[in-house]
């Protein structure tokens, strides 16, 4: 809300607001925000565990993707090998314009598992 993840890209000099962008970005399960260091440009990235879970979204009244952690090899059905991420979510509504990634249509279809 409010932009407030972006505005903080512009001031990540101050520490404390450096902090909060990355505890926000980690907290992004697609993994989709991303922030980098500064001096080497490497990502900053949480260790996960290697795990799978579902995501629900109990405010919108929805199920959400399937949630892929620490660097689980996603292949597709005809043997296409997806860069190997440290966390991914993966559709599970089959409404996904971005297959097999989410986009968020669950929530636009209203999908319940």
């Amino acid at each position: 809300p409010n932009g407030t993840v972006w505005r903080q890209v512009e001031r990540t000099d101050d520490d404390a607001v450096r902090a909060t962008f990355i505890r926000q970005v980690s907290h992004c399960p697609s993994g989709r925000l991303a922030a980098l260091e500064r001096s080497t440009g490497k990502p900053v990235e949480p260790a996960l565990p290697v795990s799978i879970g579902l995501i629900e979204d109990p405010v919108e009244g929805v199920s959400g993707p399937v949630w892929v952690r620490g660097g689980i090899p996603v292949t597709s059905a005809d043997g296409f090998k997806y860069e190997v991420r440290n966390r991914i979510t993966l559709c599970r509504c089959g409404a996904s314009k971005n297959k097999p990634f989410c986009d968020g249509s669950h929530v636009t279809v209203g999908f319940r598992a």
